[in-house]
């Protein structure tokens, strides 16, 4: 049996188990554990152990005490999760991040001792879910877009690469047909080189804003956004986190 393992799951009970069930434990662990009946090396440090358990969770005072001990746990794990360490030297300002827990750490021991109805804990473990599967999709779809621009910006120029001698000839003609007709008349009477004009124009500049927005998409404030802003937001306000 593992020895680093807190009262309530030394003796396999939940943290909101009753005296009889803590009893009706202790004396099943210590029929497994007692000394005189186990003769392995463990036996004399997990009874020891199985005593305090009793002690402490017998006692209301100190259960009560125990009990706020492991909440407070939970929320200096999730300061692990959310916060960064900085700290400064004499001669150097230095950053750097503590050893983080991830969030499903967090949610793990948020499910196990957090002192609040299954219910609740369902509604936010299902909660967590939805909002992390959310974030995961927003994320393939901002991907599959930033792809996309890059290749839709690649067709448009090699494209233009080579229709450029097309473009150039037409230019010309409309150029002559401008000077002999007039611009305004040019285009009262054609009006579909006029929409021909916009439609290349426009495919023109998309293809060099394309790969900015895919810049954009894929930025690190994007990403900064989506998991430290939503994210964790959202993570918060399904396990009820108070800052």
């Amino acid at each position: 049996m593992n020895t680093n393992l807190n009262y309530y799951e030394l003796l396999g009970v939940k943290q909101n188990a009753s005296e009889e069930e803590i009893k009706n434990a202790y004396k099943t662990q210590m029929k497994k554990w007692h000394p005189d009946i186990n003769k392995s090396d463990d036996a004399i440090t997990i009874s020891t152990k199985l005593n305090e358990a009793k002690e402490i969770l017998l006692d209301p005072v100190k259960r009560k005490d125990y009990d706020d001990y492991l909440n407070s746990k939970i929320h200096e794990n999730y300061n692990k999760y959310t916060k960064t360490k900085q700290a400064e030297n004499n001669n150097k300002n230095e950053t750097y991040e503590d050893n983080k827990v991830t969030k499903w750490q967090y949610l793990k021991d948020w499910i196990k001792y957090a002192k609040i109805p299954v219910i609740r804990k369902i509604i936010g473990l299902i909660g967590v879910l939805l909002e992390s599967f959310m974030c995961w999709l927003i994320k393939i779809i901002l991907i599959i877009i930033a792809y996309i621009c890059n290749v839709g910006s690649n067709i448009i120029k090699t494209s233009f690469y080579y229709i450029s001698p097309l473009l150039g000839f037409l230019a010309v003609i409309l150029f002559i047909q401008i000077s002999a007709n007039g611009f305004i008349n040019f285009f009262r009477e054609n009006s579909s080189f006029l929409k021909l004009i916009i439609i290349i124009l426009t495919l023109f500049v998309s293809s060099f804003l394309l790969p900015y927005l895919s810049n954009l998409l894929l930025s690190a404030k994007t990403f900064d956004i989506l998991y430290n802003k939503i994210d964790i937001n959202l993570f918060k306000l399904c396990v009820d986190y108070k800052d």
